[in-house]
């Protein structure tokens, strides 16, 4: 059974709005390109760790869970003010109607 849809605010919506925004302004900054090049390299260490130990005394199941959820965490600390980018540049582009009533 569908859930119905909760109603947001004004207020709400305009707090949301503006943490977006400030999310998407991480993505512009210069030391970001230096952030996901961290990212990348400490999923690369946690991998190339996990791959030595498979291949000498194994993982338990809990250690490739643990270790699983960091790199779940990882990229997603990187790709969620990438996609608040990405939905700011959709939602602040003008709409059909507006650019038809601009010709």
């Amino acid at each position: 059974m569908a859930r119905p849809r909760r109603v947001v605010t004004q207020e709400e919506r305009r707090a949301l709005l503006i943490r977006r925004s400030e999310l998407a302004t991480l993505t512009q900054l210069p030391s970001w390109l230096v952030f996901g090049s961290v990212i990348e390299q400490e999923i690369e260490n946690i991998k190339k760790a996990m791959t030595a130990k498979m291949l000498g005394p194994g993982v338990s199941l809990e250690e490739q869970a643990f270790n699983r959820g960091r790199i779940i965490g990882l990229r997603a600390a990187r790709s969620v003010p990438e996609h608040a980018l990405s939905k700011q540049l959709t939602e602040s582009s003008p709409m059909s109607e507006e650019v038809a009533a601009g010709e």
